[in-house]
């Protein structure tokens, strides 16, 4: 089973994949390694202090790492462009935008990328991207002041069938539309 948990910068994607790897004893794929070792990295971005990976070779990389009857969590904010034919669930975490730019400033994140990630969450950017690459169990989760162990037991339940994957709940457009450029 290959679950990738994917949303914007800040919006709890490792420490859940970490608490969920714990209890479902799956392994965690650290997608920037892979990419790394696997020289897909087109570049670095020295005012967003990111790696440039390039989403149309993720697949390939990935596939190098999965054996067969084996569990994986792939958490980035690039996993969606997983291909859905070897994805099982697709989790898309999200966090309230205000609260977004507080903890990345936090994180001493540049200016422009706080901006650039408080806007790629009101926009929905890594839902609609889940979307488009047609995955198909796709699962949006508002982290927002929720624990940690209430959202992997909410992930467990999808992953076990006893409650229907969802998405479209969550919107900050609304709300946060004077925070846009």
């Amino acid at each position: 089973m290959i679950i990738c948990i994917t949303g914007t910068p800040g919006v709890g994607k490792s420490t859940i994949a970490k608490r969920l790897s714990k209890r479902i004893g799956a392994n965690v794929l650290d997608l920037e390694e892979i990419a790394k070792k696997e020289k897909i990295v087109k570049g670095y971005d020295r005012s967003a202090r990111s790696y440039v990976i390039d989403e149309t070779k993720i697949t390939k990389a990935i596939k190098k790492y999965i054996e067969k009857g084996k569990d994986y969590i792939v958490p980035n904010h690039l996993s969606q462009f997983i291909s859905p034919k070897i994805v099982d669930f697709c989790f898309v975490l999200r966090y309230n935008p205000k609260k977004l730019e507080h903890r990345l400033k936090r994180r001493k994140y540049p200016k422009r990328k706080v901006m650039e990630n408080v806007e790629t969450e009101i926009l929905d950017s890594c839902l609609i991207e889940s979307i488009q690459n047609k995955h198909r169990k796709i699962h949006e989760i508002d982290t927002s002041d929720r624990k940690i162990d209430d959202i992997v037991n909410e992930i467990i339940k999808i992953i076990n069938g006893r409650k229907k994957p969802s998405y479209g709940k969550t919107s900050w457009m609304k709300k946060y539309e004077s925070m846009l450029k």
